[in-house]
């Protein structure tokens, strides 16, 4: 098996993770981490005996053992460490969204075009098994020609106010229904956006730029004339038994459809003990649906779900070349882009066609 070095930029939440997926993977001989915080680096790298640890990221990402990079810094600062990364020629698995703004998206494709290495955007909720298993049916035709789609997305209000801490221009479209706008392109795939027009409110977080901090809905529309509609919030009760989010998704096509009820009510526990929130410290609950956080679970001393599968794959796609469902960068800019025309569309009230032009960072 070839064994290859990783450095992993940004120690927080999901760098830790993925620290700790890729301490445990057979196909990592070396590991390096950083951190803008030297202390936190320090401390993952402990945690998962990692070989080289710094405050400093273009050490960890030009290191001679470091030959893939996976950045989980937040957001808003993807672009500098995955063109570096590129501009090396080591191949990168960013965390989703590719960036915030479209002048950083175009700056990733602009490196991503000059190098021979590749690019991948953590669009995590793929490798859910009923996602992907709705793709193959797609891809064999038995929905026929996709007409339209629907697809929510629901956070509390206690993990939203959490993102905002470490980003306080995302949001609930950029940072989180971003994930399904990345699956209904994907089944959607090869059909251009045409138009959005949304709508949205900020009255518990009211900081929001665009107007749409709380939630917002939107209708997309391809130009040959199928549509998805997307909803979103932030503001679910604290009290809401999901860990994270509760998602719903419906694809309806000429041939056939897909419902799929992503919301994990299936499975729930109550129990007098409280349940610590994967995402909010200090945070418990007494109800919670099991399997409702959106990376995966740590259950009987090892982490399953959809990010482990996404580490994996990206893994195996760069020690042995294998054909993966990771999403691809430029893929990666077009649900940007539908994500900031929504924002845009709910702030002034009015369709916004695409291409997507004269949009700026927040």
């Amino acid at each position: 098996m070839k064994q290859i070095g990783l450095g992993i930029v940004g120690s927080g939440r999901m760098g830790r993770l993925r620290a700790h997926l890729a301490s445990g993977s057979p196909e990592v001989k070396f590991l390096a981490l950083s951190d803008k915080d030297p202390a936190r680096a320090k401390l993952i790298a402990e945690e998962t005996q990692a070989d080289f640890h710094t405050g400093d990221n273009e050490a960890v990402i030009a290191h001679a053992d470091v030959d893939a990079v996976i950045v989980s810094t937040p957001e808003f600062d993807h672009a500098d460490a995955v063109c570096r990364a590129l501009e090396l020629g080591k191949p990168v698995l960013c965390e989703k969204p590719i960036s915030l703004s479209l002048e950083d998206a175009d700056r990733i494709l602009a490196a991503y075009e000059k190098s021979n290495a590749e690019l991948f955007i953590g669009y995590t909720q793929r490798q859910r098994r009923r996602f992907l298993n709705a793709k193959e049916q797609i891809q064999r035709g038995r929905l026929g020609h996709l007409q339209t789609a629907r697809a929510t997305l629901y956070n509390v209000t206690t993990n939203g106010a959490e993102i905002y801490k470490r980003a306080a221009h995302a949001g609930p479209v950029t940072d989180t229904l971003t994930y399904m706008v990345d699956i209904c392109l994907w089944y959607f795939e090869g059909r251009k956006p045409r138009r959005v027009y949304a709508q949205g409110g900020s009255k518990v977080f009211p900081h929001h730029p665009m107007g749409c901090g709380d939630w917002a809905w939107a209708i997309l529309t391809f130009e040959d004339g199928g549509t998805v509609n997307f909803g979103c919030s932030w503001i679910l009760p604290d009290n809401w038994p999901a860990n994270i989010t509760s998602i719903d998704l419906e694809v309806m096509g000429t041939e056939g459809a897909i419902a799929i009820d992503d919301s994990h009510k299936n499975a729930v526990m109550a129990t007098n003990k409280g349940v610590p929130s994967p995402y909010v410290d200090g945070m418990t609950s007494d109800v919670v649906f099991l399997e409702s956080m959106m990376a995966g679970d740590w259950l009987v001393g090892d982490f399953w779900g959809p990010m482990r599968d996404e580490t994996r794959l990206f893994l195996e796609r760069v020690t042995m070349g294998r054909s993966v469902s990771l999403a691809l960068p430029e893929h990666a800019r077009t649900v940007l882009e539908v994500t900031l025309a929504i924002e845009h569309s709910a702030k002034e009230n009015r369709p916004i066609d695409f291409p997507l032009t004269g949009v700026h960072s927040h």
